[in-house]
């Protein structure tokens, strides 16, 4: 506990966390805030509380989204989602974690997803696609599509690699899909602090596979893939950089768009609104490619919120709070929702898995609002 007791006297109980913190502003209890959880660690650290004694506790570390905008906002400088992920590692080695949690960490070591299925079956998404990708599994080339977990098996999410595979077939470029051989990218026990040699295994293996298709730059859809291959990968396997270039598919298609391979072609009509996914905005630092994408239609109609790109909210659907929390991270996104609608949106766009299906499973049948896949737009907008 070390590691989570670094920043306890670091925190000077200013409070200005709280204001910023969307498990904070749902639950409206001080034990959820952000300078509670540094509290809980230090505790925590100097054998001061009872972790059996509370579940609240418990509740507290892991339902953060590990958002990052206290840390982002911290005068102090106080690293509260770096220690909040030494805290479950903590509580996960006491057995104390939620079972939700411990249940996707346990599958991803069995089945190399966190579905606990077959890893054979990766490529279901691939039906409607199947006439391009046939000749891609394992292929020899330079540019490769990581779909990760949640679209690779996830139904509701097929479209999102659907659409990346057409958007790469209308710009005539070659790529590969590492198929069954496609293993989760870790970021889930990423989150509780795992990283264990069958983590490091995992990401091996993954780093291993494109190499020896002499692979030289790495797509992916989905945010949360991208930190992990990109940040966490290098120093996990003590490397100073991987032997590829990781690019999330926005940076990519925006790419496509400026050198003329594809060219959205055809209006659409709703106005549009944006969401910042926190993994790839402000804890990356992608905040202009997608939003250029968007500006790429013609004629089109942007509302930003307030509260945008460095500052943006969360959808409440990270950090693994959606897999133990449910109702928390629903009440997170329907709050967000409205902030879109009462801002004049009337098409809420994402770039990010878990943010779409966080707002999907919070719309509720609303209709004064419709949400959209980025990649799902643009190719149906496509000359």
């Amino acid at each position: 506990m070390e590691e989570a007791f670094a920043y306890f006297n670091l925190c000077t109980s200013c409070n200005t966390c709280y204001i910023t913190c969307p498990i904070y502003k749902v639950k409206k209890l001080q034990s959820f805030a952000p300078r509670s959880r540094i509290t809980i660690a230090g505790l925590i650290a100097q054998n001061r509380i009872d972790i059996n004694s509370s579940k609240r506790l418990v509740e507290s570390i892991f339902s953060c989204v590990l958002c990052d905008m206290c840390h982002n906002v911290c005068p102090s400088g106080v690293d509260i989602p770096k220690t909040v992920k030494a805290t479950r590692k903590y509580l996960v080695n006491q057995k104390l974690s939620p079972s939700g949690v411990n249940s996707i960490i346990e599958s991803i070591k069995k089945y190399k997803n966190i579905f606990s299925l077959d890893n054979e079956d990766r490529l279901d998404w691939t039906e409607e696609v199947e006439n391009i990708i046939k000749d891609k599994i394992n292929k020899k080339t330079e540019i490769a599509f990581y779909v990760g977990c949640q679209q690779s098996f996830k139904g509701s999410l097929y479209m999102m690699p659907e659409s990346m595979v057409k958007i790469l077939d209308k710009a005539r470029i070659d790529f590969t899909l590492l198929g069954g051989e496609e293993w989760c990218c870790g970021n889930p026990a990423f989150l509780v602090g795992d990283r264990s040699d069958e983590i490091k295994e995992i990401a091996k293996h993954n780093v291993e596979k494109m190499e020896n298709l002499g692979v030289k730059k790495v797509i992916m859809t989905c945010p949360g893939c991208y930190k992990a291959w990109k940040f966490i990968y290098p120093e996990l396997l003590g490397i100073k950089k991987l032997p590829f270039e990781i690019v999330h598919s926005t940076e990519f298609i925006f790419d496509l768009i400026k050198t003329n391979k594809i060219e959205i072609a055809q209006k659409y009509e709703n106005i549009l609104g944006y969401q910042d996914p926190c993994d790839l905005a402000r804890i990356s630092g992608i905040f202009e490619e997608p939003r250029d994408i968007i500006k790429s239609i013609p004629q089109v109609k942007i509302v930003e919120l307030e509260d945008n790109r460095q500052k943006a909210t969360c959808c409440g659907g990270g950090g693994l709070c959606k897999a133990s929390y449910e109702p928390i991270a629903s009440e997170i996104a329907s709050n967000k929702i409205d902030e879109f609608v009462n801002a004049g949106v009337e098409t809420l766009l994402t770039a990010c898995p878990a943010c779409y299906d966080n707002f999907a499973s919070s719309m509720n049948d609303r209709k004064d609002i419709q949400l959209k896949d980025i990649h799902e737009l643009i190719v149906k907008l496509l000359k």
